[in-house]
């Protein structure tokens, strides 16, 4: 059985997305039998021929969004370890031996590691089997793309099984750094309304004692700002 199961979705950059596969591939520090690659795509992507791996793991499903790509290529996921990598998630030399030293001799938990963009929302998703199969996905179904990570976050917190990493695996999002955004992003971006509302209707369900469990101030006053105490 593989240690772990790497999730990337992706779509129209198919050369990209194998030079970010076999990055994370090659500077794992572990042999490539002991990872589980899964490249999740959509079956109407316009450059879908073009894409290529070198492994057998790709993983074609009529996706209507991101978050749909990341949930049916999780249920694929043989490991006890799931993460989910952007084509933009960046990774150093010997990555997983650093993660596996992390989480050793944890269980039910998820892991916040560091992007150099977001210090509170975990925007790249590390968890254990226990952990993911409480619901079996990774981001809750209803949202398409924005505000998925901020509530599996929240989520993380009220259920207090959120652990703290300074690893760090930067994310090289054109929005944050001044690059060029392609369709993809601006595909994304368009979710906004859509994941606002979701995330708060959501929040609205928990208990005041239970999102008292927010640990990040910015975003109980963002609540509050928004009618949720």
């Amino acid at each position: 059985m593989s240690l772990i199961s790497i999730i990337h979705p992706s779509r129209s950059r198919p050369e990209k997305a194998y030079n970010t596969a076999r990055k994370w591939i090659d500077m794992s520090g572990i042999d490539i039998k002991q990872i589980d690659y899964i490249l999740s795509l959509d079956s109407d992507d316009p450059f879908l021929s073009q894409y290529y791996c070198e492994w057998d793991c790709e993983i074609i499903n009529n996706n209507r969004s991101s978050v749909e790509a990341i949930n049916i290529g999780a249920k694929a996921a043989k490991s006890n370890i799931l993460m989910v990598l952007s084509d933009d998630t960046e990774c150093f030399e010997g990555w997983a031996v650093s993660l596996l030293k992390e989480i050793e001799g944890k269980t039910d938990w998820i892991l916040k590691t560091q992007d150099d963009i977001q210090k509170y929302i975990i925007t790249m998703p590390v968890m254990d089997r226990v952990y993911y199969n409480r619901t079996g996905y990774i981001y809750h179904p209803e949202f398409k793309h924005l505000f998925c990570d901020t509530y599996m976050t929240c989520v993380a917190d009220i259920t207090g099984r959120k652990l703290t990493s300074d690893l760090v695996f930067h994310h090289d999002n054109p929005g944050h750094f001044g690059k060029p955004i392609d369709d993809v992003n601006r595909k994304n971006d368009a979710t906004w309304q859509q994941g606002e509302e979701v995330f708060l209707r959501l929040m609205r369900e928990f208990s005041p004692q239970d999102r008292a469990k927010i640990k990040d101030q910015s975003m109980v006053n963002w609540l509050r700002m928004k009618g949720i105490r």
